[in-house]
């Protein structure tokens, strides 16, 4: 059993008027996944992924459901190659290196690197709207073969 000295001891701690003095407890911070820091612009790369996924949509739509032609060179020949999945694995790859590619630079020059990810989300926002643009239009005015 608890003598006196400790039972006091132990009802004046619960108390708040222990005279004991007892570290604070310090919280740890929380570690991040797997020892990585979090990403420095998150909110962008989402919209830069959005834009990528949508071109990858867009583009399997016209083609394959509409009868288009991929006019960009490089990608062209990855369809003619590997197909959709051959696509989706070259766009983001793409992808990827621009987001490593920024958060590298960020280290030393964060500026650059948000413009950087600026620019990837405009230069991928070109082909979806003119992908959307071209369906509109044939939706207005469509061919009649």
């Amino acid at each position: 059993m608890m003598g006196e000295s400790e039972n006091e001891k132990l009802s004046a701690s619960l108390n708040g008027n222990s005279t004991e003095v007892r570290p604070h407890l310090v919280p740890t911070p929380r570690p991040h996944f797997l020892g990585v820091p979090a990403l420095r612009y998150q909110n962008e790369y989402v919209w830069f992924i959005f834009f990528a996924a949508m071109d990858i949509m867009l583009t399997w739509y016209i083609l394959e459901r509409r009868g288009g032609e991929e006019v960009n060179p490089i990608a062209d020949a990855v369809i003619a190659a590997w197909g959709l999945w051959g696509a989706i694995g070259f766009k983001f790859s793409l992808v990827l290196f621009v987001i490593i590619a920024c958060e590298w630079i960020a280290r030393d020059r964060p500026l650059v690197a948000r413009r950087l990810v600026w620019t990837g989300i405009l230069i991928s926002a070109i082909p979806v709207l003119y992908s959307l643009a071209l369906l509109g239009y044939h939706w207005r005015y469509p061919l009649h073969t």
